[in-house]
């Protein structure tokens, strides 16, 4: 499982941009299919492909609904540090804890903001007393628990302008084998249906109709994980809501959905109803979005706003039943 951070990266070219994003709406999407619809030899379509890769440009891996993959609690937790650390060194140490799979350096109220992932609130209690309370150099930590993870968009130019459906069709429940097969992609995405069913002692075909189940239902999209920077998104923001007496926070919650640049939606306890990200083509946008089209929706009380410094993803694994 790889960690992809905000710092500058490398320089991409128009080329290394549209295979990015073409891989993130299809992250197995073959070179073959990839050149024809470039215009560019298969041959140099394979070899930037594996060099963003080795490079930990992208990272083409599953993405689900943690609560499918065994995780039945998660949290936003906002932390705010004593000086003692350095604020990257410590939240990139945290990043690299089993039960975070996001942080992220802001500006504003916190700090920072680290997503856990439980199989249960005593494991969360546990994450939060052992792992991050008594970190050294962390003052302060506040926890958002999720009531429910609304919405998530990890193709940042999808979620410009919604190309692909925030509703979902009916998800498949997950075997064993499904996890298995979901815990092995998470680490590679693109690995051949072959060499997974070798790994589990399945055939290649039964590998290939639950992989096409998991897509054409929804539970699981396979996509490349990319620092939004590398496709010009130079601002990511997270707006913590919180909403009206008497308004509904889930119906809030959809509507923010339909945003553009809206690219996350958890409705959650604690200071805030609603936690939102926002990936953004820079500070204009940024503006646009929170002024204009968060701020004067019927149900909004009240608006806070965290700019992201830097950023540090892992990805997902099912756990063991």
């Amino acid at each position: 499982m790889s960690v992809v951070d905000g710092g500058g990266g490398p320089t991409l070219s128009e080329l290394d941009r549209a295979l990015i994003r073409i891989l993130q709406l299809d992250g197995r999407r073959s070179f073959a299919a990839l050149a024809r619809e470039l215009g560019v030899p298969e041959k140099t379509v394979r070899r930037r492909v594996v060099e963003l890769i080795d490079g930990h440009v992208i990272h083409i891996t599953t993405v689900s609904d943690p609560a499918l993959l065994g995780y039945q609690v998660a949290a936003m937790v906002g932390i705010n540090v004593d000086g003692r650390r350095s604020l990257r060194a410590l939240v990139g140490s945290l990043a690299e804890l089993p039960h975070v799979d996001y942080a992220v350096i802001t500006t504003g109220r916190y700090d920072a903001l680290i997503e856990v992932l439980c199989r249960d609130m005593a494991e969360l209690l546990t994450v939060i007393d052992e792992k991050l309370v008594g970190a050294p150099g962390v003052r302060t930590v506040e926890v958002f628990p999720y009531l429910q993870l609304h919405y998530q968009e990890p193709a940042w130019e999808a979620a410009q302008s919604k190309q692909i459906s925030a509703e979902g069709g009916a998800r498949s429940a997950l075997d064993a084998t499904d996890r298995r097969i979901m815990a092995i992609l998470s680490d590679d995405g693109r690995l051949p249906f072959a060499v997974v069913g070798e790994r589990l002692g399945i055939s290649e075909s039964q590998v290939r109709k639950r992989v096409a189940r998991l897509l054409e239902t929804k539970t699981m999209r396979i996509t490349a994980i990319a620092n939004p920077r590398s496709l010009g998104f130079e601002t990511v923001v997270w707006v913590g809501i919180r909403g009206c007496p008497g308004q509904s926070i889930v119906d809030l919650a959809e509507t923010l959905t339909r945003i553009p640049s809206i690219t996350y939606v958890a409705v959650t306890a604690g200071r805030f109803d609603i936690l939102a990200e926002a990936v953004c083509r820079g500070m204009d946008d940024v503006l646009r979005v929170v002024d204009s089209e968060i701020r004067t929706l019927t149900g909004v009380a009240d608006t806070e706003l965290l700019i992201c410094l830097d950023l540090y993803y892992r990805a997902v694994a099912p756990l063991e039943p």
